[in-house]
């Protein structure tokens, strides 16, 4: 029941940010990130991008959810329970995806944004930056 009641939330945040999306960059209400904030048109993106993406993966949560439900899988509740966090990550990695390739198309991407999927970690002697 936990796909149930997370996808039932996601899918409220996803009508609720495409109802009313944000106006404006704020820490508790929108989406928000860096790419998010590179200009206004990247912004309102970000806010259209993280409202369907929410809402689609939280309809799947919540299909996923009452499917097992109904099959009766509710006995493995610990694996559901480890498990549905990767529906959370997923609309935020499909919308940073989204807002990269939609700032490349425009050539507006941060000259110092650095893919996540392209750092490399060295060794360095002495302090490091953390």
């Amino acid at each position: 029941m936990i796909y149930v009641a997370c996808g039932l939330i996601m899918m409220i945040v996803g009508l609720l940010w495409y109802l009313v999306p944000a106006k404006r960059p704020d820490r508790l209400y929108g989406y928000l990130s860096y790419l998010a904030q590179t200009n206004k048109d990247s912004f309102q993106f970000a806010q259209k991008m993280g409202a369907r993406y929410n809402f689609i993966v939280g309809l799947a949560q919540f299909l996923l959810g009452l499917t097992i439900h109904f099959l009766g899988g509710d006995k493995y509740f610990l694996v559901w329970l480890l498990t549905f966090v990767i529906f959370i990550i997923i609309p935020f990695a499909l919308t940073e995806k989204s807002l990269q390739k939609f700032l490349q198309k425009r050539h507006e991407l941060p000259h110092d944004y650095v893919k996540p999927d392209e750092v490399k970690r060295q060794k360095v002697k002495g302090f490091r930056d953390l």
